[in-house]
């Protein structure tokens, strides 16, 4: 599955049923919010985003960063100290979490132990006084879509992780949000049943059709699964784009150095033409790279370990650099290699391992380090 190309995905799918009337509106407005505990920091800092119906957003950051605490005041759990948060066209301060056309899927999941799944997903219509043929009707239609048929009678102690997930997303969802808000949906799963809960969820979203917007510091998490990510920093969103710009096109070196793996380093612009920057780059020397804008002074620059290129003689390339290999890592379908220059100057690189029997490759090996200059980032910020 790969949605990383498709901005405007989730406004194009078809064949939901969900309570969407296809237009472009934002059904989550969020401006000027701040949001502070106590005297310092605040824990969210001026955020504005808007979410457009359909889609599956992403608030993507390290720990710390806000994004929970963004996602509790869309739920109406935490209020905001300013600003405003707008769903579905009308003002939300105020109004309680039960009044909000949103439901959450806590990390924990929250399923009750004594009760059957059946009772699990019936509990928040039994409350609000649903008739008992509805209940019936909804409960089982929201175990459909999640694929727990036949599994109503049992408790939650006899079911896997992945099956608790799904009775957590069944409760939310037999209410019929307009929004689901899942706070680390998948962080409680092993590595194979996380990969496997990621496709089930954007195969859910792709069916009902109603807004996803779920928080992960996971990178691979965000990138595979969401329309768009916001990354948050202290507080603040530093770029919101689809998972395909934000990693070949980072706005800053927070957002370069956070999403995947990137190799940065300290430049000065030494003279600036008309479609190409020449830089000095401490330890490198002179690199000429193609860049649209204008730049000045010092800035960053950026390359992905796997746009490195390693040749064992120097290759007819614009720039390339000797290095040693200091270390290596096997991860099955690709090595990541560190290297270093006799300068100091160190790299990371990633080799595809596309034969059974990979390239050997030992510490002290020297190898010539190139990129496409096209394949520079120039971080200004």
């Amino acid at each position: 599955m790969n949605r990383a190309g498709d901005v405007d995905g989730a406004r194009r799918r078809s064949g939901r049923i969900g309570d969407g009337d296809g237009s472009e509106r934002p059904i989550i407005e969020i401006r000027g919010v701040t949001k502070r505990f106590a005297a310092g920091d605040p824990a969210v800092d001026s955020v504005d985003l808007e979410i457009p119906e359909g889609e599956l957003f992403a608030l993507l950051g390290p720990s710390g960063c806000g994004k929970t605490t963004l996602l509790r005041m869309l739920a109406g759990f935490e209020t905001p100290t300013s600003g405003e948060i707008r769903l579905d066209g009308s003002d939300v301060a105020g109004v309680p979490p039960n009044r909000r056309p949103v439901n959450m899927v806590f990390q924990s999941y929250a399923v009750f132990p004594h009760m059957s799944v059946f009772d699990n997903v019936a509990y928040g219509l039994k409350v609000t006084g649903v008739p008992t043929p509805e209940r019936r009707a909804r409960v089982l239609e929201a175990l459909g879509l999640v694929r727990l048929d036949g599994l109503e009678a049992r408790r939650p102690d006899q079911l896997s992780g992945g099956q608790r997930q799904r009775v957590a997303l069944a409760r939310a969802l037999v209410k019929r949000p307009r929004v689901l808000l899942l706070d680390e949906p998948l962080s409680a799963l092993d590595a194979k049943l996380r990969e496997a809960m990621r496709i089930e969820l954007v195969n859910l979203q792709d069916t009902i059709g109603i807004t996803f917007i779920f928080v992960t510091h996971d990178q691979d998490e965000a990138l595979s699964m969401a329309d768009r990510i916001a990354v948050m920093e202290h507080g603040r969103v530093r770029q919101v784009a689809d998972p395909a710009t934000l990693y070949e096109y980072p706005s800053c070196r927070f957002v370069a150095d956070f999403i995947g793996k990137m190799n940065l380093f300290e430049a000065t612009v030494r003279a600036c033409r008309a479609g190409e920057l020449e830089l000095d780059v401490p330890g490198l020397g002179a690199l000429r790279i193609p860049h649209g804008e204008p730049a000045h002074g010092n800035i960053g620059i950026a390359v992905r370990p796997e746009k490195i290129r390693l040749n064992e003689s120097r290759p007819d390339a614009p720039f390339a650099f000797e290095a040693t290999v200091e270390d290596f890592a096997y991860y099955g379908s690709e090595t990541h290699l560190y290297l270093v220059t006799a300068e100091g100057m160190r790299f990371a690189a990633t080799i595809r391992n596309t034969a059974r029997s990979p390239a050997r490759i030992e510490r002290g090996t020297r190898r010539f380090v190139s990129w496409t200059p096209s394949d520079t980032l120039v971080l200004a910020e």
